[in-house]
Formats: structure tokens, sequence, C-alpha cells
């Protein structure tokens, strides 16, 4: 496992890009076969393109702007990178990542997302 303060990463496929610090991450995913839920009233931006934990809590993101061209290194399969509380996990089915504190996360890969 690699810990640090924080990082931008991509999975090998280049498809999820994530920028994480020590109490958050953001994943952004270019391709995707699911939808996200809903738009809510709320979001005045582009919804849904990926899911962020904050504040201990796992949510699809409602942002003007994307991860996407910011990973300074790519998290192989089977690796992890940990900061602060925040945890992630890369394997060819998907990128889980959870704050350990809050117990709560995500899922995410081409085929399907999960938040707990």
């Amino acid at each position: 496992m690699l810990v640090v303060a924080d990082a931008a990463f991509e999975t090998p496929s280049r498809n999820i890009t994530c920028v994480m610090s020590r109490d958050s991450v953001r994943c952004d995913i270019a391709r995707k076969d699911w939808a996200p839920p809903a738009k809510p009233a709320s979001c005045t931006l582009a919804w849904g393109n990926g899911i962020v934990i904050e504040n201990g809590k796992a949510q699809f993101t409602c942002a003007g702007d994307t991860t996407a061209g910011k990973a300074t290194m790519i998290l192989p399969y089977g690796a992890s990178v940990r900061a602060g509380h925040v945890q992630c996990d890369s394997n060819q089915t998907a990128l889980r990542c959870e704050d350990q504190r809050s117990e709560t996360g995500f899922t995410l890969a081409i085929a399907r997302y999960n938040l707990f």
C-alpha cells in the first residue's frame, strides 16, 4: 500500500481519474454503461460524471470541472493508495474507495457503480 498526503491517479485503463486528500476523494469516469440517478434541482453544473467522498458521505458529483488530465501516477490493479483515513483499491473489475472513519464509500466501473 502506498501512503501519501494527497494523490492524483488514474486506473490502468485510464477510464477513471481521482484526486485524493487526507479526508476526501473525487473520481471521475470517462466511459460508463450506466446512468446516474436523476439530477437534483440544486445542481446547476454537470451531474453524475463521478463520485466524491466528502465529510464522510459518498455522492455523485455536481461539478463544472473534471479530474481528467490531473493524474500524476497510475494505480496498478491490485494496488492501494491511502491518504489520511481515505483509501482506494484498484482491481480489474472496479475501483473501490472508502472513508475508513465513516465506513462510507463507492465502487466505480464501466459496467456499474455502488455507493455505500
